[in-house]
């Protein structure tokens, strides 16, 4: 698509096409999983003998290893996968604790009255982010350091956790965040 696209387009449609196409290629587990969640709260029928939390995390992790299986994602994209899905968990288990939302449906797969299909919700943020700075072959330029980086990453974390607890939790990293990332810029190489 990509050589014909470039052969026959103007360029402004061009990569306007080919920016929307890998966006929804690099998308595309989010897209399943949400195509899933979806179709099962519609259809799904409670006395069938499999729980639809159940079946989401099945799904969820049958995606996961076709896309493995086909060089969908590389293994490298799948460890921040793990990464995004645990945090993700955890991060579920503090808001039904403190009584943020909760999980109605029953499922055999959880821990903490957490179905463990939720934490591929955070996972599918994490397989775009892996994915799209593949297929675009971005470059953060110049890389904040390490110690900013995890500052900014566990000040964000605490506005998760403490927006549940205060009204304003939320505000100051979002200027952190402006001020952590100030003068970087994000390349972009067309394959």
């Amino acid at each position: 698509m990509g050589n014909w696209a470039r052969n026959r387009l103007p360029p402004v449609l061009r990569d306007a096409i080919l920016f929307v196409l890998k966006q929804g290629w690099a998308a595309l587990f989010g897209g399943l999983l949400l195509g899933a969640a979806l179709l099962t709260r519609v259809f799904w029928q409670s006395e069938w003998p499999v729980h639809r939390y159940d079946a989401l995390f099945v799904f969820a992790i049958l995606v996961q290893l076709l896309f493995l299986a086909l060089k969908l994602e590389t293994w490298t994209e799948a460890r921040v996968i793990v990464l995004f899905h645990l945090t993700g968990t955890a991060m579920e288990w503090f808001k039904v604790r403190v009584g943020a939302w909760g999980y109605p449906e029953p499922c055999f797969f959880r821990v903490m009255d957490v179905p463990l299909f939720s934490g591929f919700m955070y996972a599918s943020v994490g397989s775009y982010m892996a994915r799209v700075i593949r297929i675009f072959d971005m470059r953060f330029i110049p890389y904040p350091p390490f110690w900013q980086t995890f500052g900014l990453a566990l000040l964000i974390y605490v506005a998760f956790m403490t927006v549940t607890l205060l009204d304003r939790g939320r505000f100051y990293p979002t200027t952190k965040e402006r001020s952590a990332t100030a003068g970087q810029r994000v390349g972009m190489w067309s394959r």
